[in-house]
């Protein structure tokens, strides 16, 4: 994976066939500092050992999981309060997770692919299908798609009980003809399916995912990709070398925007003009959608790297009334989940 151009990138990834958004993870980028710093950016909730990471987070209310590598799953139900760690299901690295009312499913090293529904036990397919799934999409119709290494992209309509391969052209899609390893997937509606990975690439499906064209190319890789849920306009997508990308049309078109930093981007998080991004030792804050960022100087960001980002929402009784306060919750070196703080 290059940190530093195109052609870098192709010759890294032929060299070596298990390049993996993981490995970025090696190569640790300083954070461009600003006079507009925070001090204490975050409060560390729970730890794990040295060889832990945890490469995902899904929040959904008070409920959250987050996952890893060797099989490696923390739950909470206070909202990421207090974390328990899940007994393995599998040894394979975890890297993506999809909710979607009461059915989970999670992907992984080797093809992994577990599923579960109702709060019950988690499945492990027989049927996995084969290449490194990097993360995974879920829409309540029961479209499922996971993407991965070397173009990988697999569909099911059954919420991955079954599964078929998608096969593109990738000569449609860059010069050289490479499968650009796909990092994120967001499924808008049963029809509208959005993938991003190397190259820039932000890949628009309205079939359900039968056909796709391109929104954006460019040449770093994109790691996470995040659109309104609620279907608003706002989008957002980062990547290596700094790079952050808004759209402001519900995923159309993007734009580039200088947040001052260099470093490589894993996780974005948005809501009500709030914007979080975290990464190799850097965190970045927007109060204004973008407009102005805030970097940290917090030895518990400049020293280490997160990648899973979410907000859990706890339901607070006052007053004889419910009221609902939002965490920001970022999971990633030595196992580590932090809370961002206010």
């Amino acid at each position: 994976m290059s940190l530093i151009n195109r052609s870098t990138n192709l010759r890294l990834r032929r060299a070596n066939a298990c390049a993996v958004l993981t490995m970025a993870l090696v190569f640790l980028s300083m954070a461009v500092a600003t006079e507009d710093m925070i001090a204490d950016a975050i409060e560390i909730v729970r730890t794990g050992i040295a060889h832990d990471a945890l490469y995902a987070l899904d929040m959904n209310g008070e409920k959250g999981l987050a996952v890893g590598n060797f099989g490696l799953m923390l739950e909470t139900t206070d909202a990421g309060a207090t974390w328990t760690v899940t007994e393995p299901v599998t040894e394979q690295a975890l890297l993506g997770i999809a909710t979607t009312g009461d059915r989970q499913i999670v992907v992984g090293q080797g093809g992994t692919v577990l599923t579960r529904a109702g709060g019950g036990a988690w499945e492990q397919l027989n049927n996995d299908p084969g290449p490194r799934l990097f993360n995974v999409g879920m829409h309540e119709s029961g479209l499922v798609v996971a993407v991965g290494e070397f173009g990988a992209i697999v569909r099911s309509h059954d919420f991955g009980a079954s599964w078929e391969t998608i096969t593109l052209d990738w000569a449609q899609y860059n010069d050289e003809g490479y499968e650009a390893h796909l990092y994120d997937v967001v499924i808008k509606d049963e029809e509208t399916v959005v993938l991003a990975g190397e190259f820039g690439l932000i890949l628009w499906s309205e079939d359900g995912g039968d056909t796709f064209t391109v929104r954006h190319t460019g040449d770093e890789s994109i790691f996470d990709i995040e659109l309104d849920a609620k279907g608003g306009g706002t989008g957002w997508a980062v990547g290596q070398n700094g790079m952050i990308l808004r759209s402001q049309d519900a995923g159309q078109t993007w734009q580039r925007i200088d947040a001052g930093s260099a470093a490589n981007l894993l996780g974005v998080w948005s809501g009500q003009g709030e914007v979080v991004i975290v990464g190799i030792r850097e965190l970045l804050r927007s109060s204004d959608d973008g407009k102005t960022w805030r970097h940290t100087d917090d030895i518990k960001i400049i020293r280490t790297w997160y990648q899973g980002i979410d907000a859990g929402v706890a339901e607070i009784e006052a007053s004889n009334r419910s009221l609902h306060s939002r965490t920001v919750y970022v999971a990633g070196d030595s196992a580590t989940l932090s809370r961002i703080l206010e």
